[in-house]
């Protein structure tokens, strides 16, 4: 009987070391919600809270030296393509130098959708441009640009960084 009761003890302890293991993993959920205006990929994925802008050094034939301009191909999701969206910047993008050498400087940024420079001020683009042969519920595809506002080279050394802020508001 003393025997039985060992076991019993052990493969209690034995159970109760396998669970003192146990490994949990915690994973942080957010949704930034507008019930009535999304800006994703054109697939209908996320844009990407984070991108690069490759420097090109020297001058190749045809080209200048600078900030690669980054483009995604992008939809506007609505719940009301009947409505014209206003489309604007939050601030005027820049990259400001977070660690550079001396003399670094911001760099000025513009960024554009369908072609068309995005100010603070808001933009219109009527329901006729921007969802005539869309899908339902989206807009055709756009390119949403963010280049350099003037191309050329930049001269101190370092790591530049900016938040670009797109607002969309559906006119009522």
């Amino acid at each position: 009987m003393n025997l039985i009761k060992k076991l019993l003890v052990a493969a209690a302890l034995g159970s109760a070391s396998v669970s003192a293991h146990a490994v949990e993993a915690h994973i942080k959920v957010w949704a930034d919600v507008d019930p009535t205006l999304s800006l994703l990929k054109a697939d209908g994925s996320a844009l990407d809270d984070m991108v690069e802008m490759s420097y090109r050094a020297g001058a190749a034939t045809g080209s200048s030296a600078g900030l690669t301009p980054w483009t995604e191909m992008v939809r506007i999701f609505s719940n009301d393509t009947d409505k014209d969206v206003n489309v604007r910047v939050a601030s005027l993008p820049v990259l400001s130098p977070e660690i550079a050498s001396a003399g670094a400087k911001d760099v000025p940024l513009t960024v554009s959708l369908k072609g068309v420079d995005l100010k603070v001020a808001a933009t219109p683009f009527t329901k006729a441009e921007i969802y005539a042969g869309g899908l339902p519920g989206a807009s055709i595809e756009m390119p949403l640009t963010i280049r350099q506002t003037t191309q050329e080279a930049i001269t101190a050394a370092g790591k530049y960084v900016g938040i670009v802020s797109v607002i969309l508001e559906q006119k009522l």
